[in-house]
């Protein structure tokens, strides 16, 4: 590898870093990552699928399904109750959603899980 593209890709690999670094700042909630099991479920169709990360504002789940930004979900996670959510993004094989429920609630759902989030 020539010296010029070592310094292009440590270049990459740093604004990859900041670009990270500064959604994190933008985040509102503590973020954890977990690899547990949910449902997702879209209309009257139900899909198994793998939480990657949870906060108390939404999930980040591997799920190779293209869906609508805005698009009204449920999601059952672990063994909790289900509660509803809206997409937020999807890109690749995951998919961001925003739960649609107060903090307060989502708190009540996840039990004691809920400390490690705040």
């Amino acid at each position: 590898m020539t010296s010029k593209n070592k310094k292009a890709l440590e270049s990459k690999v740093a604004n990859k870093n900041n670009v990270r670094d500064g959604l994190e700042m933008l985040r509102t909630y503590k973020r954890r990552t977990v690899v547990w099991p949910a449902v997702l479920v879209v209309n009257e169709f139900e899909f198994k699928c793998t939480l990657y990360d949870i906060s108390l504002g939404g999930v980040r789940l591997k799920l190779d399904l293209p869906l609508a930004t805005g698009a009204k979900v449920k999601i059952k996670i672990k063994n909790f109750e289900y509660t509803e959510a809206l997409v937020s993004w999807h890109a690749e094989a995951f998919v961001g959603l925003k739960f649609v429920e107060d903090v307060e609630y989502i708190k009540a759902l996840l039990g004691e899980y809920s400390q490690r989030l705040v």
